[in-house]
C-alpha cells in the first residue's frame, strides 16, 4: 500500500511520496538526454536504478532530510515528473528544491502549479524557512518560473549558474490560491 504520508493536491496535480510503482518514471527522467541536459549527464539505467533505491529509502525514513514526490495529472492520472526537497545540513529550516517533468508535460505552466503547492506544503506543514533554487544560467524555463515566483538572487551565483531563494513570507502573498492538502499531511 502507498504510503499516504506528505502528500498534497493543486487544481489539476497531485502530489505522493516517490514508491516502488515509479522505477520506470524515475529512470526514464534520469537518462533521458533531453530532460537532463541543463542539469547534468543523464544517467546509465543502472545508475538510475540504484539512484531510484537511495531516494525510496530516503523517502522511507522518518523526518527524512531528503523527500521526492512524483506529480500526477489529476484528470488524467498520468504520472508527469518529480519534484524533490533537500534540508540543508548546517540550517535545517533551509531546503533546497528540484523538480524534472517529462517532455510531454513541459511548456504547459505545470512547474509553476506543481512548485507552489510544494512550496505550500514546505512551508506550511514542513516548517521551512527558506526554499533555494541552483540552475544553470542556460537553463531558461527554470529562470522564468523562479522570476515568475518572487525568488530573490543570491550572492552565491556564478558565471555558470544561478542561485536564488524564496522564504517563507512568500505564504502570506498568496493566500489567495492556496492548493488543496490531503489530509494525511503528517510528517
Amino acid at each position: 500500500m502507498a504510503n499516504s504520508a506528505h502528500q498534497f493536491e493543486t487544481e489539476r496535480l497531485s502530489m505522493r511520496l516517490l514508491d516502488e510503482r515509479d522505477k520506470d518514471l524515475y529512470a526514464q527522467i534520469y537518462t533521458d538526454e533531453k530532460i537532463m541536459r541543463k542539469i547534468s549527464a543523464p544517467l546509465s539505467v543502472e545508475k538510475a536504478q540504484k539512484s531510484f533505491a537511495i531516494a525510496l529509502k530516503k523517502n522511507a525514513q522518518p523526518q527524512s532530510p531528503f523527500l521526492t514526490w512524483v506529480i500526477t495529472n489529476k484528470t488524467t492520472n498520468e504520472t508527469i515528473g518529480i519534484q524533490g526537497l533537500t534540508q540543508h545540513k548546517e540550517q535545517p529550516a533551509f531546503a533546497d528544491v528540484g523538480i524534472m517533468l517529462l517532455r510531454n508535460a513541459q511548456g504547459k505552466l505545470l512547474p509553476e502549479e506543481s512548485i507552489s503547492g510544494l512550496f505550500y506544503y514546505a512551508f506550511s506543514k514542513l516548517n521551512y524557512l527558506r526554499i533555494y533554487a541552483h540552475y544553470s544560467k542556460t537553463n531558461y524555463a527554470t529562470h522564468r518560473v523562479t522570476q515568475k515566483m518572487g525568488f530573490t538572487p543570491t550572492s552565491s551565483s556564478t558565471a555558470e549558474s544561478n542561485a536564488c531563494f524564496l522564504d517563507s513570507k512568500w505564504l502570506e502573498k498568496q493566500e489567495h490560491t492556496q492548493p488543496l492538502y490531503n489530509s494525511n499531511t503528517s510528517s
